[in-house]
């Protein structure tokens, strides 16, 4: 209990929206067992389940990966492109599409087909809130170019949904579930516009460089300004120094106490591995520099 409590007071979610302590402390008491609905701080509703370390954290603190989601909230500009590779619940799509507003797109690729189904469900739900851009959901996993492949799916997928990863090309076959998916890759996905995407968000358990390498036509072209990713190689990495070659300049992204911060990638995390790699490192300097949580005020 002592640890509980000493966590408690190092927790912006509780500092910036201290009713949320109540469902925190409830949780402790008795944690629930079915799917849970929950309104989100910026106004929009999801059901999460309370078995999945996701949407447990969702329910206990309001939000999961909090750092991650205001950078992402301050990084976008209304109006803008942003790109959800990953998108599991949709929490993220969902930040993103309130960032950029009605006039904004945010494209979410989601590999997982049941997954994929409900994010489709989700975003018609979202719909009649005119306050958030387009959702577009892809039922395909982001790589290095479009084929076939392997989806690999663990036996704690249940408690963590965001654990299915890709088998990669040179791996042996797996023994366990997996499932035939398609890939494709960003390059061949915009070939046909000169969009711009102003912020993109990539956690795919570990095929990120693969990802990015099926985007190189748009990073030499500058087509993307604002990439937050999961890296647990840490930094320097083969995804860092990737990115570094396109002029791209790496930052850690730590939650501090009264603001997200940005550090030298080469400090220790803190929490999850998550980087930033921005075009403008003065722009996102200057957007994240405020105090405060943005995120964490209820506006919807």
């Amino acid at each position: 209990m002592k640890f509980f409590l000493q966590k408690l007071f190092r927790r912006p979610e509780f500092l910036f929206r201290p009713a949320q302590l109540f469902n925190r402390i409830l949780w402790e008491i008795k944690s629930p067992k079915q799917n849970v609905s929950v309104k989100l701080p910026w106004g929009l509703t999801m059901n999460v389940s309370p078995g999945d370390r996701i949407g447990a954290s969702i329910i206990k603190t309001g939000t999961y990966d909090t750092a991650v989601l205001e950078c992402l909230y301050r990084l976008t500009d209304q109006g803008e492109t942003c790109l959800d590779i990953g998108a599991n619940y949709g929490l993220m799509t969902g930040l993103l599409a309130r960032a950029s507003g009605p006039n904004g797109k945010v494209i979410s690729f989601e590999a997982h087909p049941e997954i994929a189904k409900e994010l489709v469900n989700i975003a018609e739900e979202w719909k009649s809130n005119h306050q958030i851009a387009s959702i577009k959901i892809e039922n395909s996993a982001v790589s290095d170019q479009g084929r076939e492949a392997e989806l690999i799916i663990p036996q704690n997928f249940l408690s963590n949904r965001g654990s299915a990863k890709l088998a990669e090309s040179n791996s042996e076959p797996s023994n366990g579930k997996s499932l035939k998916i398609r890939t494709i890759s960003l390059d061949h996905y915009f070939e046909q516009t000169e969009e711009l995407v102003g912020v993109c968000k990539i956690d795919i358990e570990g095929h990120e460089k693969s990802a990015l390498l099926g985007a190189k036509n748009l990073l030499k072209d500058q087509r993307i300004r604002d990439i937050i990713y999961e890296d647990h190689s840490g930094y320097p990495s083969e995804v860092g120094t990737f990115l570094e070659s396109f002029g791209y300049e790496i930052f850690l992204i730590r939650k501090g106490l009264t603001k997200p911060l940005l550090m030298h990638p080469g400090t220790a995390p803190y929490e999850l591995p998550n980087y930033l790699a921005t075009l403008s490192p003065q722009r996102a300097k200057e957007r994240i520099s405020p105090l405060g949580y943005k995120v964490l005020r209820r506006n919807g």
